[in-house]
């Protein structure tokens, strides 16, 4: 008995839990079922973790700015969201941050636990400021606010007990009669929920009761919007709706009710407002209450406890979710089809067919209904089926052909019709389809298939395969048709294949074109038909075939696209041509009228298309389908090429670095006069030098999809302009030296949608070596050292010139010398020569002179003789005549006295001081002294005197002896010292 009670107890226990957790089960599949149908359009969501942002898991309140910027009231603080960076401000006493509420002028009032402020731009960071001071002693101790609104002139701070009233720099106290449930303010009106005593509205300082708590059937309010025209929408925390206006107040959701914790609401426009549920995600609903779309992990959100929503300027709805904060591109005209939401496919081909949606993919071929009063197919409410028969393998291609929608498989060539895929041609996996004429109905159409061509023929209203055509076998994904017949094949890693059909369309007849032909490559070549000419795209351009060359030219009318790399090309009804380059998808204006074709790229879904099997299917300008991982993109063109306002730029923040860390700049303007955030002119930061490092950080408020923004930037005063184009949101600058600098920004989103320029200036010091002070120091210093370099410049002058003065003395002192020398050198040698000279005339004279007296002597001894000889008349006549002529002789010859006069004058007077010296000297000793000093030789004097050489030896020993010489000295010393 006992065994049984105790099976019977875990019978029930497991009993219990089958039941709960299919009740679970049910609480949010029955829901969805209730719903009904979402719109086939899935709005692209962006998340972001608590490890981007930084903050705790939950996310309480969610605000804009006039410039853009996101806040958020979250459990570490205040957080911010510039489109680039986020930042978190805790509040001092670091508690959650509940509500926040943003006035005009940007300043943020936040409400926390036991306390509550505002944050307000100043100069260059948000700084916060707390109210604290300004609540009575007796109000204090309070718990979390979760409201913050203003009203008129005043905010109004909400705790569960109290009311805080700010005015004027006072605050007032309004004490809940039971407790406060709810605080909120709509089309100038404030309104706040007490539990006893229901809805009340502020009016003339005073909380008048306008409904009892039992009309909100004790439910909490949770959100009070205006919607359409003075209508105020109330929102609980239960799901339900109430509308209050002129006609009274009543229950606004009549539909089918689900019973969901609603924390938050937003309105999204006059029609539609979302909705935060704790289990289904987001809700979009209309102003019946009816679900219009449901935004869950399904498609997208990290998970399905939504706490808080908001709507921005771009009509992006934020989400804060457990660990998350999720931005969903709700107004985008950039939108997922996502056929299989619990297993994405990746679309391969789409096509409208008689009012349906067809998507082909890489599982099967799946089909929605198009609501054809909806000319944006996303707004189509719906959900994907797969068509039977059409799985299992890729859905490479949807075509139609004489009214019937054509599948090519990997499993061979099938009919779709209404819900199933009926094979036409099974086996060979094929790729496309090609008619093989312009003219409807078509009898055959070639198929490309994964090793060669097959052939289907349309009889009877059917299609059937004619055959295998026989040719050249090769995979042809990529077939056209040119106007001559001639079909053209490319082949990615191959060329370009010539196809010529045989008359009965069963062979065909191949050449194969590569880069030798004209084509830049042989790789990565494609074949499309664009305005009725077939083209072929290249790693460089658009090539066309020039049947007289037989080679590929660039192509002229598609010369927009020259150097691109090219890998789809299609053109619409208006002539646009779309095309995938790289990452990439654009469209080529080149329809009517266009002289100079403009290219628009789509940066929101840059790389999020098929990579290798590109497909655009642009059915009219407001549904373009691109073929993506996640089914299908699907794009608005008409609303996208609207009017689209300016993106902003914004400057996040400035850091410096160097010594000491520091952020000049934290990303606030203040306000000026006419109500533009800029930099006050009078609050140019002065950097200290020391500072070798500059990181600029910024962003643009575009959010979601729309964050796809570049950048351009200059900093004036060191780069020479505007910087090329980037996505990157940061710039480093090191090692700027002084001056003065303006750091420039501009954001774009396309080519002529630009931003208008946000600046920053600041000045960095100059080193203390370089200040004012420095300059006039080096000023004063150069003075100094130029008076002392001139003086020391006049002292080595003067000791130059004294040196100079003394080194010229010196030199004039040598040079005289030198003169003085050179003079009596030449003095000397005109001395020695003039002593030459003399002495050689004197001798000349000397020899001379005694040489006449000499034969003067003779001439009187023959006198003598001849007066001896007695002689005749006739010979003593001829006598006389001898005679007389020896006179003459003897007159014309120079006597000894005139000679020693000639000699004295010579010799300066030596005979004369010889004669002085020693009077007792003869004639014939002065003659022989007057020799000797001559230096004639013995022998000289000898034959001078007409003596021998013994005689005028003995003489001069008599002269020795006569002039009293020692015998230490010679005859000749004596007389030239004379």
């Amino acid at each position: 008995m006992a065994y049984f009670s105790n099976t019977t107890t875990e019978q029930q226990k497991i009993s219990t839990m089958f039941i709960a957790r299919w009740l679970c089960i049910w609480l949010v599949v029955l829901p969805y079922a209730a719903w009904g149908q979402n719109t086939l359009g899935i709005p692209l969501i962006f998340n972001y973790n608590k490890a981007v942002f930084q903050g705790g898991s939950r996310t309480w309140d969610i605000k804009q700015d006039s410039k853009g910027v996101m806040y958020f009231g979250n459990n570490e603080g205040l957080i911010t969201f510039d489109g680039g960076y986020w930042k978190l401000y805790p509040l001092p006493n670091g508690t959650i941050v509940r509500s926040l509420y943003i006035d005009p002028d940007d300043r943020v009032y936040v409400g926390g636990q036991g306390e509550f402020g505002y944050f307000e731009a100043s100069n260059t960071s948000l700084r916060y400021t707390s109210l604290m001071d300004l609540v009575p002693e007796k109000h204090r101790k309070f718990a979390d606010v979760w409201n913050t609104t203003k009203h008129g002139k005043s905010v109004f701070f909400r705790t569960s007990d109290r009311i805080f009233e700010l005015t004027g720099g006072r605050i007032a106290v309004h004490t809940a009669t039971s407790a406060w449930q709810f605080l909120g303010q709509a089309e100038g009106r404030l309104f706040a929920q007490d539990r006893a005593n229901g809805l009340l509205e502020f009016r003339n300082n005073k909380w008048i009761p306008r409904y009892a708590g039992e009309f909100f059937e004790n439910a909490g309010i949770a959100s009070v919007f205006s919607i359409g025209k003075d209508s105020v929408l109330f929102a609980t925390i239960t799901n339900k709706t109430y509308l209050l206006h002129d006609k009274g107040f009543q229950r606004f959701d009549t539909g089918h009710w689900q019973d969901f914790y609603t924390p938050s609401f937003s309105p999204i426009s006059d029609t539609e407002y979302v909705t935060a549920t704790s289990l289904a995600g987001c809700l979009i609903r209309n102003l019946d209450g009816q679900v219009i779309q449901r935004i869950g992990v399904a498609e997208g959100l990290p998970n399905n406890n939504v706490s808080a929503v908001f709507t921005d300027r771009d009509k992006n709805i934020w989400a804060g979710v457990d660990n998350a904060i999720a931005v969903i591109s709700y107004n985008s005209v950039v939108k997922y089809f996502r056929p299989n939401l619990d297993n994405d496919v990746t679309g391969f081909s789409t096509r409208v067919f008689k009012d349906k949606l067809y998507l082909s993919s890489s599982n099967g071929v799946y089909t929605a209904p198009l609501d054809p009063d909806i000319a944006d197919h996303s707004f189509s409410q719906g959900s994907f089926s797969l068509i039977a028969g059409s799985d299992r393998g890729e859905a490479w291609r949807l075509e139609e052909v004489n009214g019937q929608l054509l599948l090519a498989h990997n499993a061979g060539v099938f009919r779709v019709n209404d819900q199933a895929a009926k094979p036409i041609a099974t086996g060979t996996g094929s790729w496309m389809f090609l008619p093989l004429s312009s003219v409807y109905p078509v009898q055959d159409v070639v198929v490309g298939t994964y090793y060669g061509l097959d052939l289907l023929r349309y009889s009877d209203g059917h299609f059937q395969k004619a055959g295998t055509m026989i040719g050249q076998s090769d995979s042809y994904r990529f077939l056209e048709r040119d106007e001559n017949g001639i079909i053209w094949a490319s082949h990615p890693y191959r060329g370009i294949y010539q196809l010529k059909i045989s008359p009965d369309h069963l062979t065909y007849e191949t050449r194969l074109f590569t880069a030798v032909d004209g084509l830049p490559s042989s790789f990565r070549n494609y074949v499309f038909k664009i305005g009725n000419r077939v083209v072929f795209a290249t790693e460089s351009g658009i090539y066309e075939y020039n049947a007289a060359t037989a080679r590929f030219v660039p192509s002229a009318s598609l010369a927009c696209f020259q150097g691109m790399p090219i890998k789809y090309l299609k053109d619409d009804a208006e002539g646009n041509v779309w095309f995938c380059s790289g990452k990439k998808v654009g469209v080529a204006h080149l329809g009517a009228g266009q002289t100079d074709p403009a290219i628009t790229f789509f940066p929101e879904i840059e790389g999020l298309h098929t990579s290798g099997f590109e497909n655009i299917y642009p059915y009219d300008a407001n549904n373009i389908y691109i073929g993506s991982e996640k089914g299908v993109i699907h794009i608005n063109y008409k609303k996208y090429t609207g009017d689209t306002p300016k993106p902003v730029a914004l400057l996040s923040s400035i850091k410096t670095s160097g010594k000491k860390d520091s952020v000049i700049f934290d990303g606030y303007f203040p306000k000026d006069g006419a109500g533009i955030f800029k930099q006050n002119p009078s609050h140019i930061p002065q950097l200290n030098p020391s500072f070798d490092s500059y990181h600029f950080k910024y962003g643009s408020p575009s959010f979601g999809i729309q964050n796809h923004v570049t950048y351009s930037y200059w900093l004036e005063g060191y780069d020479t302009g505007w910087s090329d184009w980037s996505a990157g949101t940061e710039k480093h600058y090191t090692n700027l030296p002084s001056g003065r600098y303006t750091f420039k920004l501009k954001a774009r989103k396309n080519p002529g949608n630009e931003s208008e320029i946000v600046a920053y200036t600041f000045v960095i010091l100059p080193p203390w070596y370089e200040t004012v002070w420095a300059m006039l120091g080096y000023f004063v210093a150069f003075l100094v050292g130029i008076y002392l370099l001139i003086r020391w410049q006049q002292r080595a002058w003067r000791r130059q010139r004294q040196k100079f003065d003394e080194k010229l003395e010196q030199l004039r002192y040598i040079h005289q010398l030198e003169i003085e020398k050179n003079e009596k050198e030449i003095v000397k040698l005109q001395n020695e020569k003039l002593e030459n000279e003399v002495l050689l005339k004197t001798k000349e004279l000397a020899n001379t002179s005694m040489q006449l007296m000499e034969n003067t002597d003779a001439l009187i001894k023959l006198k003598v003789e001849i007066a001896k000889l007695n002689l005749n008349a006739d010979d003593e006549n001829d006598l006389k005549r001898i005679t007389s002529l020896l006179k003459d002789v003897e007159k014309n010859s120079a006597n000894w006295d005139q000679f020693a006069a000639h000699f004295d004058e010579l010799i300066d007077g030596f005979l004369n001081r010889l004669k002085t010296a020693h009077p007792n000297l003869t004639r014939t000793d002065l003659k022989v002294c007057a020799y000797l000093r001559l230096n004639f030789s013995s022998k000289q004097i000898a034959q001078l005197q007409n003596i021998s050489v013994r005689g005028v030896e003995i003489h001069r020993y008599r002269l020795r002896k006569k002039l009293e010489l020692p015998t230490e000295l010679s005859l000749s010393e004596y007389l030239a010292s004379i």
